[in-house]
């Protein structure tokens, strides 16, 4: 009778029998195990997409069950003599394992938007949608994954057939001795070792849990991997739902536009130093007149960016600077609001979504800058939509007309070129307005274009689509709140959103923010006479934020209220601390983000952990690579490597030296 222990399990062979089990490994035949299931226990049990249990991808388990299942050990020359038979039922089990990955890709898509999307949270409540979605990840898998390539699998069989023999062959040594093992032929051994497994993939539950339980580890790294090359992880929610073939609520249905976000209720905008610079100083209205400026200008300091905004017009050379269009210019200075940096923050949404390349010129409507804004178009006698108003559009053109003057003159920033910070010079607009030809397109009040074409100029496209690009999520709700009554709430978010993503790197969205830096993000100083007016106007600012989903909590560090009874208490209360937590969207998007904590151990699976280690490294390049459009080349060149050694480190083909790996997570920590 065989012994029926648990192979590997509670079990501690010898470091010098370690020898013996990889000599008995060699005499040990080449084998398949086939699983052959009797009915598809994914249905039958519906154990496998507990969607509202999980909370991370280690919470997904590729296996939950062996009810239905008989595995056979099969010999690899009886495999080969019957292969058209066998192959069919190795088809049968890799689909299988596929449709395992794919019902748990959808859980994980399902914890990660359930909150942010009507159609996720429909899929837990209706059975045909699930399976919907499954079969289109299975799809997708079969045909756009490394899954497709027949050597993927052959790895993967080679794995755990040496997990397994190295398992049996120990229990023997257990059962048996070294000894009786040592004197037995190639036949004699193959023949008992067959006994040993298939008594174990019979009858011994244990051991048959033990089995399921490597291949998760090893196929979840599949999934990890398949999730980073779908872009899955950093999809906005159109895309994700357009893979599943589903459809969530839309975003602004009033007004017959649905703007691609970044997630529900969230645009993505810029977040390097220079946008920001030059965002608020257009709402804030910094604009006076500098010395030896011919135009309004603004000083532009952010971190390690110095330089000057100017509201210089297009087509300006030094005869043409006549007293009447400096005199309007400063009229525009005059009428700037916040809806300058709202259409700001508009086109930049909206180049980021559309443009695959910097010098992408990218095309939209102009009532759509209106709808994004919340508006409603007016309804005709009949009911029907009858457009917006002449003076609505006249607002987005005035605020075009600005935004096509800014011109963006920097003495000092920092750019990445080669995997490295570059301090050097930059100047251009911020957008370029242009013709069905290409050429430059004046923006006036006379005639208001219905679409409008346009692109980065050189400043921007400087920080787009290379290792340098650094985007932010904003709430669409700062566009909708009112430009002149709710300013303070959008240069608070504004001001918010893009510390959040700086804070992403340290995961420490926490830090407190002094009073008096708050007050310069909404452009205000401190009424010294009655400083509880300012108090007031900032705590409800805070407070609608709160109540509108902006931010998740706010309070108070450490401050005393007694003070505000004392004479002088403004200076005080300047300099007090508040914390403001982000909502949980942002900490899950920015997540990611994240740098590991110093000394943090990572497990990785059975197969040598620093070779897995590597593997993951090659993953999260190519996913990133990827993800901005970043060549081989481009890459490669910043590192200081050739394209094909990065190449074969993206497949798991080549380990790096440590020197190379230092360079490789330098790279990706940037982003």
């Amino acid at each position: 009778m065989l012994d029926q222990k648990v192979v590997g399990h509670d079990q501690k062979v010898r470091k010098e029998e370690l020898p013996f089990v990889k000599q008995l490994a060699e005499k040990i035949d080449d084998f398949l195990i086939l699983c052959i299931y009797e009915q598809d226990d994914r249905v039958k049990n519906d154990k496998s997409l507990k969607l509202n249990q999980i909370h991370s991808l280690s919470d997904l388990p590729i296996f939950t069950d062996t009810y239905g299942a008989n595995s056979f050990i099969i010999w690899e020359r009886v495999y080969r003599e019957s292969a058209q038979i066998f192959n069919s039922l190795r088809l049968m089990a890799r689909n299988r394992l596929i449709g395992h990955i794919a019902e748990n890709i959808v859980a994980y898509l399902f914890m990660k938007y359930k909150n942010f999307s009507t159609a996720f949270t429909s899929i837990s409540q209706d059975q045909e949608k699930k399976k919907q979605c499954i079969q289109s990840i299975e799809e997708i898998i079969k045909s756009d994954t490394f899954l497709v390539d027949e050597d993927v699998w052959n790895d993967f069989c080679k794995w755990f057939r040496i997990h397994l023999t190295e398992w049996v062959l120990e229990e023997m040594i257990e059962s048996m001795g070294n000894a009786r093992l040592a004197a037995m032929d190639k036949k004699e051994l193959n023949e008992l070792f067959y006994q040993y497994i298939s008594s174990n993939l019979t009858d011994n539950k244990q051991f048959i849990v033990k089995f399921a339980s490597i291949v998760n580890k090893y196929t979840l790294d599949w999934l990890d991997k398949i999730i980073t090359s779908l872009d899955l992880n950093d999809g906005s929610i159109q895309q994700i739902e357009t893979i599943f073939g589903i459809a969530g609520d839309p975003v602004t249905s009033t007004n017959n536009f649905n703007f691609p976000l970044a997630l529900n209720n969230y645009l993505f905008v810029m977040n390097n130093a220079p946008y920001q610079a030059v965002r608020e100083a257009l709402y804030q209205n910094n604009f006076y007149q500098m010395e030896e400026k011919s135009w309004p200008a603004a000083p532009l300091v952010k971190g390690n960016v110095e330089g000057v905004l100017e509201l210089r017009p297009l087509l300006v050379d030094i005869c043409s600077q006549t007293t009447s269009m400096m005199k309007e210019t400063w009229e525009e200075v005059k009428a700037l609001s916040d809806l300058e940096a709202d259409i700001f923050d508009a086109l930049c949404s909206i180049f980021l979504f559309k443009a695959k390349h910097a010098d992408d010129v990218v095309e939209i409507k102009l009532d759509d800058l209106l709808a994004i804004r919340g508006l409603k178009a007016k309804l005709s006698g009949d009911g029907r939509r009858g457009g917006y108003e002449e003076k609505q559009r006249s607002q987005i053109v005035q605020a075009l007309i600005i935004i096509q003057k800014l011109w963006i003159d920097l003495d000092k920033t920092v750019i990445y070129e080669k995997g490295k910070p570059l301090e050097t010079k930059l100047q251009g607009r911020a957008f370029l307005f242009v013709d069905q030809n290409g050429k430059d397109l004046l923006m006036t009040k006379d005639e208001a274009p219905q679409k409008i074409s346009y692109k980065v100029d050189q400043v921007f496209s400087r920080y787009l689509f290379k290792t340098g690009r650094q985007v932010a999520l904003l709430p669409l709700k700062v566009l909708q709140y009112d430009p002149y009554r709710r300013t303070w709430e959008k240069r608070l978010t504004r001001y918010l959103s893009w510390r959040w993503r700086i804070q992403a790197r340290k995961g420490d969205f926490l830090q407190p923010n002094k009073v008096s830096t708050l007050l310069e993000a909404a452009g205000v100083q401190i009424n010294k006479r009655i400083p509880s007016r300012t108090r007031e106007r900032l705590e409800t600012a805070l407070d609608t934020l709160q109540q509108d989903g902006l931010i998740a909590a706010w309070q108070y560090e450490k401050w005393d209220e007694s003070i505000a009874d004392q004479k002088g208490w403004g200076r005080i209360w300047v300099n007090a601390l508040i914390i403001i937590q982000p909502p949980a969207l942002i900490k899950e998007q920015y997540q990611s983000i994240k740098r590991s904590t110093p000394g943090q151990k990572r497990i990785h699976s059975p197969k040598e952990p620093m070779e897995k280690m590597d593997e993951r490294l090659g993953i999260q390049i190519r996913g990133i690579r990827e993800r901005f459009q970043l060549s081989l080349n481009q890459v490669a060149e910043e590192v200081e490597i050739s394209p094909a050694y990065l190449s074969h480190i993206e497949r798991g083909i080549k380990v790096p030296s440590k020197k190379i790996q230092f360079k490789l997570i330098t790279w990706l920590e940037r982003f």
